[in-house]
């Protein structure tokens, strides 16, 4: 049986938050192992071999090591027939292992952005995260990319590498509606019959578009008293938890923040909802707009590139804003108009569910081991 290691920054071991990355890991472990490969994760957020590291075994228990050092005694890459990276770190390491001609682990990049896109956005993405990326680029016998659109983007910036280069698409992960769980969340948040419920799932970060959410929802709140939003996921910025803190104390029975909820949690959470807003500035694929749409939730998202598969399913917002395409009054569009939200969000199901249908991730994994 052969043997692949995965390594992370992320991965849903407990409840603590875990983002588009971490679940994209699971996915593909599952993936794996259903090919009847021998899997193992190695959780490392950190650049420097001092620090902690884990491991999940294949079996699914977590071993807990002092450092890279104590890890890598146990287990020796030349253990592994691949390495498969989707995160920047451990770089130099990698790059000692591939000078190594013989019986050593095929390398394998699995990117989720392209870092140097972002930089030219106009992003404060840290240098080392930038170079580290290119030195994989490098480094990797095989690179997979998230998304068509973030294909391209590679093309565009690293076609050297174009040959290196296959497209695994993610995916999503599916869980069925609990209407009793349902119906204790809307007891235990005070939600009504003629309520309306937004979701923002992400980051509290300017790279996602908080700012734009943090500075635009008081004045929709306080037009709308029977609005709720709830916003899910953990602070980057401070300065941001601040604001949101002080607008959850002047709106405490419309607005509910949570750091993490567990991913079957999350989707009763979708179901539940009329409107989801993503405000993200960037993204390369955005599971939470596939898997609120498949829960139909009418879409509220950002102008981006990689949206244009919901180019007709959901009301688009510019910022700053441009020809009253703003934000707020997008979604006050939604608030106010049932038949448009119930419209939309047909629309959006229907092309999630497409998207589900056609993508099936063991096979295109499968398909990708055959020419590794």
């Amino acid at each position: 049986m052969k043997k692949i290691l995965l390594i992370s920054f992320e991965y849903p071991t407990g409840k603590t938050y875990c983002g588009g990355v971490g679940q994209i890991v699971k996915q593909c472990r599952k993936a794996l192992t259903s090919l009847g490969y021998e899997v193992y994760v190695l959780i490392s957020s950190e650049f420097q071999k001092k620090y902690p590291v884990k491991l999940l075994l294949p079996d699914g228990s977590l071993l807990s090591y002092s450092n890279f050092w104590a890890f890598q005694n146990q287990y020796d890459w030349h253990g592994f027939n691949y390495v498969i990276q989707h995160f920047v770190n451990l770089t130099e390491e990698l790059k000692k292992l591939k000078k190594v001609r013989k019986h050593r682990p095929k390398i394998i990049y699995h990117f989720h952005s392209i870092l140097r896109r972002e930089k030219d956005s106009g992003f404060k993405t840290l240098n080392h995260f930038l170079f580290n990326q290119e030195k994989m680029i490098d480094i990797a016998d095989k690179i997979v990319c998230p998304s068509k659109y973030e294909y391209d983007n590679f093309m565009r910036y690293f076609p050297y590498f174009g040959e290196k280069v296959s497209i695994i698409e993610n995916t999503i992960e599916t869980f069925p509606i609990q209407k009793e769980k349902i119906q204790d969340i809307k007891i235990q948040h005070g939600i009504n019959k003629n309520d309306i419920v937004s979701i923002y799932v992400g980051r509290l970060e300017k790279i996602k578009g908080a700012e734009i959410l943090i500075q635009n929802i008081p004045k929709v709140l306080n037009r709308h008293k029977n609005l709720k939003i709830f916003i899910i996921g953990k602070t980057l910025e401070r300065n941001l938890h601040r604001q949101l803190m002080k607008i959850k104390r002047r709106f405490p029975r419309q607005v509910f923040c949570m750091r993490y909820l567990e991913k079957e949690i999350l989707f009763q959470y979708f179901y539940l909802s009329d409107i989801y807003i993503n405000t993200s500035l960037s993204e390369s694929f955005s599971l939470t707009t596939h898997e609120s749409a498949l829960c139909n939730n009418a879409l509220l998202l950002n102008s981006l590139p990689v949206f244009e598969k919901f180019k007709n399913a959901a009301l688009f917002f510019s910022h700053p804003d441009t020809n009253g395409n703003g934000f707020i009054s997008r979604y006050e569009a939604l608030i106010r108009n049932r038949e448009l939200r119930k419209e939309l969000s047909h629309k959006a199901s229907r092309i999630a569910k497409d998207f589900l249908f056609k993508n099936s991730l063991q096979e295109s994994v499968s398909d990708f081991f055959k020419i590794v």
